[in-house]
């Protein structure tokens, strides 16, 4: 009980700030604990050196995570958001609640497991096994994110932006892709790493999987596996261009046997250099069936690209998004989204965004723009 005692001690206080951020070892930790009766006194005697707390990035020193000794590292946020469209109601709703547990079990083995708590039910993300045979060579196995698109591999605790790109919601196995909303995540094996060190910086990234291509929590419907591939390269320092491919076959849960075509195609380019950042990425996709007697394929593509601008020590960021996805080409119906934003960090896990959306959307009225506002609280 002991242990439960603590973190729950160091997890309440990250929310409720009843802790001083500066707090620098798990001695004074636990006697703040003590004083605060969120553990009993004796509880906090001869613990030993069971919990750290570590600093965040910020100039804030605010709290980022708790670990208990290096096998478990707890992190997690909540994300508090509010919408008003110009033809539907506006309301609140708990856009994101997640907790992040990690660790090391062996001197080369790693773990994590995330749940996710928003909407009806909870459900499973991360499950997944790490193995480091040095910087050059990584394997995973287990439930993760699908090595593919920038944007789908940042979590989203750290999104310049409220919303995902339209391309990435639609071709990356979330919301709007034909597999339904997997979190841009799957079952699998994968391997990666990076090598060619040149000038402090590795010149190459690159990242493999061989993947059920059903989603989340869900066995291969079908004997085809899918695989993805991701190549980076960072030429200075801050800078990266890469590509990815994903090829697969995709089964319906009410067709036995059945197999459609579901493949990827992107391009990237990211540019870091602080205060200021660009990014942006192309993505291509084709999805359904050939056969002799007929052919249903449609082809989707859309691109973005995202500026962004610290200020002030690192509290107020500025975002401007320009965001287009087609999702039938033979049709040529696109739809565009114009985003500027603000982003203000109270610590590096908690923040406040407030987005502007200028809505040009297949399907909906001509105007449907969007005020957005989120608060994140993390720790």
């Amino acid at each position: 009980m002991k242990n439960v005692y603590l973190i729950a001690c160091v997890v309440l206080s990250s929310f409720t700030g009843t802790m001083s951020a500066s707090v620098s070892d798990a001695d004074d930790l636990l006697k703040l604990c003590a004083e605060q009766a969120v553990i009993k006194a004796g509880d906090a005697v001869n613990s030993g050196n069971m919990l750290i707390w570590n600093q965040g990035q910020l100039d804030t020193n605010q709290a980022s995570c708790v670990t208990a000794g290096k096998w478990l590292k707890l992190s997690g946020y909540a994300q508090v958001r509010y919408q008003y469209p110009e033809h539907a109601t506006a309301g609140f709703d708990i856009h994101r609640a997640r907790l992040d547990f990690s660790g090391n079990v062996a001197d080369s083995i790693d773990y994590k497991l995330q749940p996710a708590f928003e909407g009806s039910a909870a459900k499973l993300l991360d499950a997944y096994v790490d193995y480091m045979a040095g910087d050059y060579l990584k394997f995973t196995a287990g439930q993760f994110k699908i090595p593919f698109s920038r944007e789908n591999l940042i979590s989203s605790r750290y999104l310049a932006t409220i919303n995902r790109s339209q391309i990435v919601e639609a071709l990356v196995a979330r919301s709007k892709d034909i597999i339904g909303n997997q979190n841009g995540r799957d079952i699998g094996i994968g391997a990666g790493g990076d090598f060619l060190m040149l000038n402090d910086t590795y010149f190459f990234e690159y990242a493999i999987a061989v993947l059920n291509g059903q989603g989340i929590d869900t066995m291969d419907l079908n004997d085809q596996k899918d695989f993805d591939g991701r190549l980076l390269i960072h030429p200075i320092r801050g800078l990266s261009l890469g590509g990815d491919y994903y090829s697969g076959r995709y089964a319906l849960s009410n067709v036995t046997g059945s197999s459609y075509e579901r493949t990827r195609v992107g391009a990237e380019l990211a540019y870091v250099h602080d205060p200021v950042s660009v990014e942006a990425e192309f993505i291509r996709g084709r999805d359904g069936y050939r056969s002799g007697s007929g052919r249903a394929l449609v082809r989707r593509q859309g691109w973005y690209v995202q500026g962004t601008y610290f200020m002030l020590q690192h509290h107020l960021q500025w975002v401007l998004k320009y965001d287009t996805y087609n999702p039938d080409i033979k049709t040529g119906d696109t739809s565009t989204i114009y985003t500027i934003g603000m982003n203000w960090y109270f610590t590096t896990m908690t923040r406040l965004q407030i987005d502007y959306e200028i809505r040009n959307v297949r399907g909906a009225p001509q105007e449907s723009n969007l005020l957005a506002a989120q608060f994140q609280a993390g720790f």
